[in-house]
C-alpha cells in the first residue's frame, strides 16, 4: 500500500478519520474501513504505475501517499454520511491527473522507470554481414 493509516489521519486530521470510517458509532476510527479504501486507492493507483514502475516500489514517495490519502478519502465519503465537498472532489481529480502525469513520464518520481531499467541494461546483437545461411534457392 501506498499510505498507512496514520499518513491518513495526519493528512485529514482525526476527527474527519473518525467519521469517515465509524459505521458501527463507536466514536473510533474503524481500522478495518480504513485498511480497505487505502488498499482500494492504491490497487487503483497500480494501474497507472505499473507500466512505468517495476512494483512493489522500494520505497515510496511522498507524493504517492498523498495521492493515495486523497483517492482514499474520496472513496471513503461516497459510503459515510460526510458530505462531499468540492475540495474533495477537486484534490480527487488533480490526483488522478497527477496520476495520468506520472503514468505518461511528465512527472517523475525520482525512482528509475521501466524505460530507464531497459536503457541501462546491456543486450547482444549478433550479426553476420557477409554469410547468408539461407537462400531462396536452397543451395545451403
Amino acid at each position: 500500500m501506498y499510505a498507512t493509516a496514520d499518513d491518513f489521519v495526519l493528512r485529514i486530521g482525526e476527527q474527519q478519520a473518525i467519521e469517515l470510517t465509524d459505521r458501527d458509532r463507536t466514536g473510533e476510527i474503524n481500522q478495518q474501513v480504513l485498511a480497505i479504501a487505502l488498499s482500494d486507492s492504491s490497487s487503483q493507483m497500480d494501474g497507472y504505475l505499473l507500466g512505468r514502475y517495476t512494483l512493489p516500489l522500494a520505497s515510496i514517495p511522498d507524493n504517492l501517499v498523498r495521492i493515495c490519502c486523497d483517492i482514499a478519502r474520496y472513496r471513503l465519503v461516497s459510503m459515510s454520511e460526510v458530505t462531499t465537498t468540492d475540495e474533495i472532489i477537486e484534490r480527487y481529480k488533480l490526483s488522478l491527473k497527477e496520476l495520468e502525469q506520472i503514468a505518461s513520464g511528465k512527472i517523475s518520481l525520482g525512482i528509475a522507470s521501466n524505460e530507464t531499467q531497459a536503457e541501462d541494461s546491456v543486450g547482444v546483437i549478433f550479426s553476420n554481414p557477409g554469410n547468408r545461411i539461407f537462400s531462396r534457392d536452397n543451395s545451403n
